[in-house]
């Protein structure tokens, strides 16, 4: 059963509570890089990276899931933001292999951003990041009269999202980091789908 999603409890105002906010998301980054995964990272651990008390975490964030889904969607609006804007495209194919290269890239310099991606800890955050890079990939093919504008294809972009992550989680697994081969198999399946669902 999937994770109830959590929030962050409380956002910083003061110089103080945001020095403070700050230093809690470097440590669970760092954290993150060391163990190059999710597992064991825990608030304790936060807190003593950081240098503050427990209690300080539980101002913020109700638990370590409320940390590490804020800064999974954190990551993915910040991949979203640095998508290059798209050239003119013949057509829907070449405008997904640029966005595919386009998020491999994003992964590959943002190894924390692609952990929390690939091994996220709540399923309703992943569907909701799915919807998010959904919309903008259909907003960019439908901008250039690339697909129609439809709810079936709006939800097919939302799925190829989750099929390209899926191949990539396995290459993280499996390899440790995006390789040619699960890359090539990401455009693959992500063509194919879309066609199918175009074709339809």
């Amino acid at each position: 059963m999937a994770k109830k999603i959590t929030k962050s409890t409380r956002k910083p105002t003061r110089k103080p509570g945001i020095e403070r906010y700050n230093r809690i998301i470097e440590a669970a980054e760092g954290l993150i890089l060391e163990a190059n995964s999710l597992q064991g990272i825990t608030l304790d651990a936060v807190a003593r990276r950081a240098g503050v008390p427990r209690v300080s975490l539980y101002y913020f964030f109700d638990s370590i899931e409320s940390l590490l889904d804020a800064l999974y969607q954190r990551g993915a609006q910040k991949m979203i933001a640095s998508l290059p804007q798209a050239p003119r495209a013949a057509d829907w194919r070449e405008m997904m292999l640029l966005y595919v290269d386009g998020v491999r890239d994003f992964y590959l310099s943002n190894r924390v951003e692609m952990i929390l991606a690939l091994l996220p800890v709540s399923l309703l955050s992943v569907n909701q990041v799915s919807r998010d890079f959904g919309q903008s990939l259909f907003e960019l093919l439908h901008a250039q009269g690339l697909v129609p504008k439809t709810q079936k294809v709006l939800r097919a972009c939302e799925m190829t999202s989750e099929l390209a992550d899926l191949v990539w989680r396995k290459s993280l697994i499996e390899k440790g980091t995006l390789t040619p081969a699960y890359t090539r198999e990401v455009k693959r399946v992500v063509i194919a789908y879309l066609e199918s669902v175009l074709a339809d």
